[in-house]
């Protein structure tokens, strides 16, 4: 995949892309909301900053349609060891131990009943971690500190 996109990969203050992805989805994240925690100044990464959007607007598309009614949704940005970590908290069911990784195949669905008509193709994820790797970082998923929920991470080169 990194060989057919281009990529323009420069500084890109997260906690401004955090912001506005939240601010894009919040119209459809009403009944849950959407709480955004990132620290007051702006953190740099080395990355694509549309590319940047497009996986967290994957990762709190998924979100919104997981997380149940009255729970929030956290986005969340900041650095550590040299590196920006993105993250998107729902408070939904979860995900097994095996699904934490299998949900970045390709048209992985953890409910096989579920129909395209119930949302996403099933490539969103595949395509969310292939972008982090293209620009030097890393996609996956954790379960949160107390075990609610589920938290999809992009991990980012600090610029």
């Amino acid at each position: 995949m990194a060989g057919q996109l281009s990529l323009r990969l420069e500084p890109v203050d997260v906690v401004g892309v955090v912001g506005e992805v939240a601010e894009r989805f919040a119209p459809m994240a009403v009944a849950r909301g959407i709480r955004v925690e990132v620290p007051d100044i702006p953190v740099y990464a080395l990355a694509d900053r549309d590319r940047v959007a497009q996986i967290l607007g994957n990762f709190l598309s998924n979100a919104t349609r997981h997380a149940p009614e009255g729970s929030a949704i956290t986005v969340s940005a900041g650095s550590h060891q040299g590196r920006v970590v993105l993250g998107v908290t729902d408070r939904g069911s979860g995900l097994a131990d095996d699904q934490l990784e299998a949900v970045f195949e390709r048209f992985y669905r953890i409910d096989p009943a579920r129909s395209r008509s119930a949302g996403g193709s099933g490539i969103g994820l595949t395509i969310a971690r292939a972008l982090a790797e293209a620009m030097g970082g890393r996609a996956w998923a954790e379960r949160p500190r107390d075990g609610i929920g589920v938290t999809f991470l992009l991990d980012l080169p600090l610029a």
